[in-house]
């Protein structure tokens, strides 16, 4: 059974006010991101851990509830939190009709533009997903609250949910309200599972302005985190200020919900787009209410991704790189986290990553791929790193089969090329054992030079070293670092170093094995220009 699903714009029209994109479903259920509610929920200090201390705010009640995915009937009005909720304003605003195409707009501008009317919605439950929340804890590698960092309690929120209602009367009485639950628990029947490099389509308003009202986004998946199918996972290319928007499958089924498109964490400011699993979403909510559910088993169908690049040469050598994680490496290495791969150079097999990842010559660092840890010598790295040629050597396991190695790129890259940068960006603690989980993120080729080459696939910290692979799972650039100007880095526009201009030297190398045969990885002037950025030289007239 299919579902009428409507993208609406929330707004709490209490001061401060606050705008979101949100969904209607079947033109009953709101469902939006809990995150609109920052501004509001705010607990006071001291933070005291019991919520039933009657000298605690109303705000500290809400998130000790929601830490302990406590569902929050809003509509009883007999507690302090529901009471302090229903003090807030909800409206929520979609599209009743389309202009006509006879009117003076249309004939002055070609463009069809939407009606947006404003109804009054009521806040019914709020509540938090347990295997959400759990998975965005990791990511973000906190444990909670705490007194000294309060706004911390952000993070509850984005792991939350309000459910809303225009028409209240048509949820109830309870049964009915399930009956809606179980029509949606049925759709999701027919859902395929989520996998790294799908294709998703976002409907959004981006920062919830008007004049944005239902634009699409389109973009992929690059990591699927949790258990199973994934209960959170992670877009590319996507708008920001899309919070709260539905994400769609190929299928243009339903399949997510934006958490978030940035989030603080310990090295700063991150901008990656996370989306709730609708599935999972749903299914600890129908549990919080007490309604029997019936498990969500998604097939695990491949990804159409998958099936189109299957038709290119040498493309299934990419999925099994890819998709079954063989070739990457974590490192670890003072204090910090990097990605290293697995490469072959005629006979010799090494660790190709980035020199600012490791220590100096012979050291040791700890690796991790997916069949365990290891320590890794350092046989090489260039002492001058922060400049071209970022590059580094380490050693390899002996038990490394050559099909868990990748292949150098022979050519050129081209301008407008498809690539994708793979490596760990936060979504690893060295610490947990089985949590081996890289990320892909499908970019361009912008601008080549013997030096360097950009892209405007997403890098992130803890990709530093990792691979750049084109179409055919060759491996055509080493990932070094984001572009940053006036202290503004830009995770969409990074460099890499350029496999086609070191390949010669790791020949000669893995040919003679004379370690001294990589200086000559140490960059020239004119290719240190190049990295650089230097401005060229301006002849005058």
């Amino acid at each position: 059974m299919l579902l009428k699903i409507r993208h609406a714009l929330l707004e709490i029209t209490n001061q401060p006010n606050a705008k979101q994109s949100a969904v209607i479903i079947n033109n009953e259920i709101i469902i939006t991101s809990a995150g609109i509610l920052q501004t509001y929920v705010r607990p006071t200090l001291p933070f005291v851990a019991d919520d039933s201390n009657e000298n605690v705010c109303a705000s500290t009640k809400i998130i000790r509830k929601l830490q302990q995915c406590k569902l929050i009937d809003i509509q009883s009005g007999d507690t302090e939190e529901s009471r302090f909720l229903l003090f807030l304003n909800f409206q929520v605003m979609f599209d009743h009709r389309k202009l006509p195409r006879t009117s003076m707009q249309y004939v002055h501008t070609g463009r069809v533009d939407y009606i947006l009317k404003r109804y009054r919605a009521k806040l019914l439950y709020i509540f938090s997903s347990e295997e959400i929340s759990r998975n965005f804890h990791k990511l973000s590698n906190r444990k909670g609250l705490s007194e000294e960092a309060i706004t911390e309690h952000n993070e509850v929120l984005l792991t939350s949910f309000l459910i809303l209602s225009t028409h209240p009367e048509k949820v109830n009485p309870p049964e009915r309200f399930q009956r809606s639950l179980e029509q949606i628990a049925h759709y999701l029947r027919y859902q395929y599972s989520v996998r790294a490099l799908d294709d998703v389509l976002i409907i959004c308003t981006p920062f919830g302005m008007e004049n944005f009202y239902k634009t699409v986004s389109i973009g992929k998946v690059s990591n699927v985190l949790g258990h199973g199918n994934g209960s959170l996972f992670v877009l590319s290319n996507i708008l920001p200020g899309c919070e709260g928007s539905a994400v769609f499958n190929n299928k243009l089924r339903l399949i997510g919900l934006i958490v978030c498109t940035s989030f603080q964490c310990d090295q700063g400011r991150i901008d990656m787009t996370l989306v709730a699993n609708f599935a999972y979403l749903l299914r600890d909510f129908m549990k919080q209410l007490g309604i029997k559910i019936t498990s969500f088993t998604l097939p695990r169908e491949p990804s159409d991704f998958a099936c189109k690049l299957q038709l290119l040469r040498g493309i299934t050598y990419l999925l099994s790189l890819l998709l079954r994680e063989r070739s990457l490496v974590i490192i670890e290495a003072a204090g910090k986290q990097g990605t290293g791969t697995f490469v072959k150079v005629q006979n010799k097999k090494f660790i190709l990553t980035c020199s600012h990842v490791v220590f100096e010559v012979s050291s040791k660092v700890q690796c991790r791929n997916m069949n365990g840890t290891f320590k890794s010598e350092v046989l090489w790295r260039n002492p001058h790193y922060g400049t071209a040629f970022d590059v580094a050597l380490l050693s390899i396991p002996q038990n490394i089969p050559d099909r868990h190695c990748v292949r150098l790129a022979h050519t050129k890259p081209c301008l407008g090329q498809r690539v994708y940068n793979a490596g760990f960006p936060y979504f690893v603690n060295f610490n947990l054992k089985y949590d081996f989980n890289p990320s892909i993120f499908q970019g361009r080729v912008i601008r080549f030079t013997p030096a360097v080459i950009m892209s405007d696939g997403c890098v992130q910290a803890g990709q530093s070293g990792g691979p750049m692979f084109n179409e055919h799972g060759n491996m055509m650039g080493i990932c070094v670092s984001n572009i940053k100007v006036d202290e503004t880095v830009y995770p969409n526009f990074n460099s890499a170093v350029p496999v086609i201009s070191i390949r010669s030297i790791l020949e000669d190398y893995a040919q003679t094995n004379d370690i001294r045969i990589l200086n000559n990885l140490v960059a020239n002037q004119d290719v240190q220009k190049l990295w650089s950025l230097a401005n060229s030289t301006i002849s005058k007239l």
